[in-house]
């Protein structure tokens, strides 16, 4: 009997070191994730500032529009990552769920706006370069890779939002149960 006594005693204590030192790890990586968003912010106020005052505005504005969408990724799952460290526990319900569905439709978004970025401003650059005109043939490959991206791009963010209206539903059902 004490044998049995022993070993759940020293499986507890070993689960609770294992429990502590999961909780110190998530609280690192939570700090880091806050740095990170913190660092990015920083890091794409001082490049769009840079970029309006080379002259380069469309530019600084894409730019910082890109990087707080990467913030907005970077606070999504550190939001995860604080619900565990307050719940203490990973049981995965559906609604657990849309922060990482909220994570891919920003990432899918910031992608369509970089890639309509790259466009416009190779567009311009092209025209700038060729006195006003573009000529047709030019880099229709590259037009064609994008369109396609852009297609799956709005393609996922469909598919996301359908996802996030079903859990919104299934949600709103099990809480009138």
């Amino acid at each position: 009997m004490q044998t049995n006594e022993t070993d759940t005693g020293e499986k507890s204590s070993s689960l609770r070191f294992v429990d502590r030192g999961e909780e110190v790890i998530y609280t690192v990586v939570a700090a880091l994730l806050l740095i990170a968003a913190a660092v990015t912010c920083g890091f794409a106020a001082v490049r769009a500032i840079q970029q309006f005052f080379g002259g380069k505005a469309l530019e600084g504005i894409f730019s910082l529009l890109n990087d707080l969408l990467l913030v907005l990724i970077i606070m999504e799952v550190l939001r995860t990552v604080a619900r565990f460290l307050r719940k203490r526990e990973m049981n995965v319900d559906v609604e657990d769920l849309v922060p990482f569905l909220v994570i891919g439709a920003i990432s899918a978004a910031r992608r369509i706006l970089a890639i309509g970025a790259n466009l416009s401003l190779h567009e311009a650059a092209e025209a700038e370069r060729h006195g006003g005109t573009i000529a047709l043939t030019e880099d229709w490959d590259r037009f064609h890779q994008a369109i396609i991206e852009l297609g799956v791009n709005a393609g996922l963010i469909i598919l996301l939002t359908l996802a996030l209206l079903i859990i919104h539903r299934l949600t709103l059902e099990r809480r009138a149960l």
